[in-house]
């Protein structure tokens, strides 16, 4: 699939010129070939037909005035317009079998099929030189070589997924540092146990109904609007107990159907081997948060593995073959450099992943499904959390600079990015360091680093402890600027002269050279509060958890809000981003304080903050207004 025909304004293939290029030496950890009987678990995907059509057709659905505004598709529709026929998937099927490949299960959509194989076949099938790697403590397999589609598939498919099981998405939240009072708290945990009632209202402790107060929920909620009738779909890595979303809502007080949740296993869903307690973490608050701030809607929780960017895929394919999701969101995301690249194993990069994620988003799009995505928790610099920027290289644990740079999926121009803010609030730390936060402020830990330096403290909270935590935004290296950004006040470009640097520390450097100067869709698009010491309370594995953050809060919690607004307008809401920008004016607040390390929070859009920090009502009001345009 060409790289780019896509929702840009600007082709990157041009704007790139060939200055996208990677350079290094030897592996960056050791490789053997994997078993070559092995069976792997992979993804064909099959391209949208008549892209340029589908991102017209997208973008009318949101012109308010247009003839199809609001008018959106069954998956029978989008499959007779944009996918492949029942014949041609029989085809596309016949081919692989003939390749020797099984077939696991066909997409309704048309666009995914599951399938098996073994690594020789694969590795002969697609040209691909499959190596085993084991990198900060996961042992998996990648190629070396960049995989070329076979003659006999060649116009039928975009490429095969599942063949990296190294580079894969992380949960996008954040726990507190210890400064004082910022660390879980006792008695909440007991409190959990016992089953009593949750008690927000403070910093670090907040609830659903807090969140409510602070963005102008409450009055949508107060004319009986609870997401009754509306599906909320969340899409995750991580298998969660659903005995903690139910004991969370009933301690703070909701009254919810015991059968509001339903699991949908995805590519086989989580196993042993995939779990992890951080991603438990992240699907409890995914769930609790946006079912807690529309507590009649239903939700369903599309599960995979977390082996591969496949996987990832795989949710969003599901969710959109079953349009039953009114409203989707996920906390999960890695660093759009990650496509480019596999910095992890010296291996190319799968730029057509993006294509593809892009591709099922245009088909929710189209459907009137709305996505919302976590910006990241890594301020403007988003390979950090990935790659620490400090210390000794080691093959195991590399070490890189930090260029700007944003996090995927929340890049892609189809998605609303949830950008973080920091709340109100004051503390003395435990090494006697006053913080203060007179407003709300886009997310940023440089407030704690400058303030321990501002008092002479600044040894004990150094720079390297917390750089470059905050609210993710910036620029897209990949994604031109959309169609809806175009006459925004403060949109920026890609900062110029980057290159991106990974030392392995065992004789590889890799170094990827970044444009400068391209226009690429901006983020984030709209923010509330994400900042652990302002934060929240969550159960988990049945016990409370408090002072958490990250913006895998505040995509759920839009998540929810939108779920409100699709029982206000009687219907679909579709691609919320869109109608953020055109009533920007009339429907948000301005945040002009903080930062998130490099871009500083403004009036008007900034990529700390987005257009500013969400006012639900306001933008319910806009909403019915274009209703009726």
């Amino acid at each position: 699939m060409s790289a780019l025909k896509r929702y840009l304004t600007t082709s990157v293939a041009s704007v790139l010129g060939g200055v996208l290029a990677a350079t290094a030496a030897a592996p960056a950890a050791s490789a053997a070939d994997p078993t070559i009987g092995v069976p792997l678990a992979l993804t064909v995907y099959l391209p949208i037909k008549n892209l340029a059509g589908a991102e017209a057709a997208a973008r009318a659905m949101q012109t308010p005035g247009s003839a199809t505004y609001h008018k959106f598709l069954s998956v029978k529709q989008f499959v007779a317009a944009y996918a492949d026929s029942d014949a041609e998937i029989a085809k596309v099927e016949a081919t692989l079998q003939n390749l020797g490949f099984t077939i696991q299960y066909v997409y309704a959509n048309h666009l995914a099929i599951e399938v098996g194989s073994s690594v020789n076949n694969v590795a002969a099938t697609f040209g691909v030189t499959l190596k085993q790697f084991t990198v900060d403590g996961r042992t998996g397999t990648a190629s070396t070589t960049a995989q070329k589609i076979p003659q006999a598939l060649s116009g039928m498919i975009s490429g095969i997924g599942g063949l990296n099981t190294i580079a894969h998405p992380k949960a996008r939240h954040v726990a507190a540092p210890v400064l004082a009072a910022a660390q879980p708290s006792a008695a909440a945990a007991a409190s959990a146990a016992a089953g009593a009632t949750l008690t927000g209202g403070t910093p670090g402790n907040y609830l659903p109904a807090d969140f409510e107060k602070f963005y102008d929920v409450t009055p949508i909620s107060q004319r009986g609007i609870n997401g009754r009738g509306t599906t909320i779909g969340i899409v995750t890595l991580n298998d969660f107990n659903t005995a903690d979303a139910y004991s969370f809502w009933k301690q703070i007080g909701l009254n919810v159907s015991q059968s509001r949740i339903t699991k949908v296993s995805v590519d086989g869903g989580e196993t042993a081997s995939t779990n992890n307690a951080d991603g438990e973490g992240e699907t409890d608050l995914d769930v609790e948060q946006s079912g807690g701030i529309a507590p009649g809607a239903s939700e369903r929780v599309y599960v995979s593995p977390n082996i591969s960017n496949a996987n990832f895929i795989d949710g969003f394919e599901a969710a959109a073959s079953e349009n039953i999701a009114d409203t989707v969101s996920s906390s999960w995301g890695q660093p759009e450099l990650d496509f480019f690249y596999d910095a992890a194993t010296n291996t190319p990069g799968e730029t057509y992943q993006l294509e593809v994620f892009h591709e099922a988003f245009l088909e929710m799009a189209l459907q009137g499904q709305s996505v919302f995505i976590a910006a990241g928790d890594s301020g403007s610099f988003d390979t950090v959390r990935g790659c620490p920027a400090y210390g000794t290289p080691t093959a195991a644990a590399p070490t890189c600079n930090a260029p700007y740079a944003v996090d995927h999926p929340s890049s892609d121009p189809l998605v609303t990015a949830a950008g973080g803010t920091t709340l109100p609030f004051s503390l003395t730390t435990s090494a006697g360091v006053k913080l203060s936060v007179a407003v709300e402020q886009a997310w940023g830990w440089d407030y704690i680093t400058n303030e321990a330096a501002a008092q002479g403290k600044g040894s004990v909270y150094p720079v390297s402890e917390f750089f470059s935590t905050g609210g993710g935004g910036g620029v897209s290296s990949f994604w031109g600027l959309p169609w809806y950004q175009t006459t925004t006040k403060g949109i920026t470009r890609t900062v110029p002269n980057q290159t991106y640097t990974e030392n392995s520390g065992s004789g590889s450097v890799l170094q990827v050279t970044l444009p400068s100067n391209f226009a690429g869709r901006n983020m984030p698009d709209i923010s509330t509060n994400a900042d652990p010491e302002s934060g929240y309370q969550l159960i988990e594995e049945g016990a409370v958890q408090n002072f958490y953050g990250g913006t895998s809060f505040v995509a759920p919690q839009l998540n929810g809000v939108n779920a409100l607004f699709v029982q206000a307008l009687g219907g679909r809401t579709g691609q919320l981003s869109p109608a953020i920008y055109q009533l920007s004016n009339l429907t948000s607040n301005e945040v002009n304080a903080g930062d998130n390390w490099g871009y500083k929070a403004a009036n008007g859009f900034d990529n700390a903050s987005g257009i500013g920090k969400l006012d639900a009502t306001k933008l319910l009001l806009g909403l019915e207004a274009l209703k009726y345009y």
